[in-house]
């Protein structure tokens, strides 16, 4: 008779070239026919919700120090290494810690400053590694949001046609100045005139410098806001139809701008008061005058 070791049971009488065959099968198969070896199992890693620690999706101002109560097991063996990396936007992540550690279990707080432009989703993912290779990851998503600060305006502002060199054809709105088309640094270059040389007629168009996005809204949303608040909540209601260049601008038209620049408050909100468009060829003192507000420096 025959005993099933995995079965512990006397298996029925078998011909003999069978009972041939069962003893040719090699001892590893036998032990993997009663379940074998197991994979090793991964290592977990989570974020513990205590006073005073981001465990779930945030909101924060810009440039907030944050605390993280980290705590990781390995699956087996030991822990080797914890890193923590943060994307903002759905960016190439940074990483913002990357550290050995030993033993079965890992539990400390991590603190750092987060910073962003309002409107930011900063993911922040946190990823443990065991001596196997096998790792686990948890992340947190923070968004910048604004302290609600009142708008300062600013008027009688240009930008003039490109193709005039001795004026600004672009703008910084966060300095209040026109950009001279001699400067070739674009990062300030918040509003770019979009006449190009070779052009007959002004364009009355914008585009930007520093990957600036444009929103036209109302003449009542400019009139009313009057807080940071006000235009986060109008560039959140906005941003999908959000494009990086406007045409055909006009008197009276109104536009939220998110800057390209790295600045934890970025939105200004910009009326068209006068628009000179000299058609004679040749003569290319035409410019945009607008109206603006922004945050209260």
């Amino acid at each position: 008779m025959i005993y099933d070791f995995c079965q512990n049971q006397i298996l029925k009488p078998m011909k003999f070239k069978h009972i041939l065959m069962a003893l040719a099968v090699p001892t590893l198969a036998f032990l993997a026919s009663c379940g074998g070896e197991t994979a090793n199992p991964s290592p977990t890693i989570s974020l513990t919700a205590a006073a005073g620690t981001v465990s779930a999706n945030t909101t924060i101002q810009s440039d907030s120090i944050l605390k993280f109560s980290i705590s990781a097991t390995a699956g087996s063996e030991n822990l080797s290494k914890i890193t923590v990396t943060s994307s903002k936007n759905g960016a190439s992540a940074a990483t913002l810690q990357d550290t050995s550690v030993s033993g079965k279990t890992v539990s400390y707080v991590l603190s750092k400053m987060i910073a962003g432009s309002v409107g930011d989703v900063i993911k922040v993912t946190f990823k443990a590694t065991d001596a196997n290779g096998k790792t686990a990851e948890t992340s947190v998503d923070i968004t910048v949001v604004p302290p609600t600060v009142p708008l300062i305006g600013f008027q009688l502002q240009k930008v003039w046609n490109s193709l005039n060199l001795n004026f600004g054809n672009a703008y910084d709105l966060e300095s209040t100045f026109e950009v001279l088309p001699s400067v070739l640094d674009k990062t300030k270059k918040d509003l770019l005139d979009m006449t190009a040389s070779g052009d007959a007629q002004f364009s009355k168009s914008w585009t930007s410098g520093n990957g600036s996005k444009f929103v036209k809204v109302t003449l009542n949303d400019f009139s009313i806001a009057n807080t940071t608040t006000f235009l986060y909540n109008l560039w959140k209601a906005n941003a999908a139809t959000a494009t990086d260049k406007v045409t055909g601008i006009a008197k009276d038209d109104v536009y939220l701008v998110k800057s390209g620049q790295d600045l934890p408050f970025n939105l200004y909100i910009i009326k068209v008061t006068n628009i000179q468009d000299l058609t004679t060829i040749g003569n290319h003192n035409d410019y945009i005058e607008f109206s603006y507000k922004k945050i209260t420096d």
